[in-house]
């Protein structure tokens, strides 16, 4: 007698132990998989900012405005983590070129939240393009200049 209540002490005991698995516990466990792409779009011109002077000449990229957007959109594809954040919108970049060419400072407009990332991915693609600009001048001396380009992001993310 003994032993039959042992044996059936261990037979209901481990019944609990075998429970039906939900369709939604087997997803929480699983990796997902996907996939993100972003297009740039930089079919907008380059817009220089205007110099009050008699005789304006603006700053150009050498090789001009399309080595500019080939060279840019070459070095976001690269810089760019697109796994990180999504950016959907149009963006503009302010680029501030100084007297001698050289790329100052840019900014990233408009500010949206959590923008930081973006900044730091795309002050990286804009470094390491190492522009060089034959710099704006009034009247035959060189000058400060600040010139706007339009980006359109659209992030497409599917799973695979």
């Amino acid at each position: 007698m003994k032993n039959l209540v042992l044996i059936l002490t261990f037979v209901f005991g481990f019944l609990p132990a075998q429970t039906l698995i939900e369709d939604s516990e087997i997803s929480e466990n699983a990796e997902e998989f996907g996939r993100i792409a972003v297009a740039y779009d930089l079919d907008n011109p380059t817009e220089f900012y205007r110099l009050k002077c008699e005789n304006p000449s603006y700053a150009q990229f050498s090789g001009g405005e399309s080595a500019f957007k080939e060279s840019l959109f070459k070095n976001m594809k690269s810089y760019l983590d697109t796994g990180i954040y999504s950016v959907n919108g149009t963006f503009e970049v302010h680029l501030f070129i100084s007297k001698t060419g050289e790329l100052q400072r840019f900014l990233l407009k408009p500010e949206v939240p959590n923008s930081n990332l973006l900044y730091r991915d795309l002050e990286l693609a804009l470094r390491k393009m190492n522009p060089k600009w034959t710099p704006g001048s009034c009247n035959g001396t060189p000058v400060d200049s600040k010139l706007r380009q339009k980006v359109n992001f659209r992030t497409d993310s599917f799973d695979i």
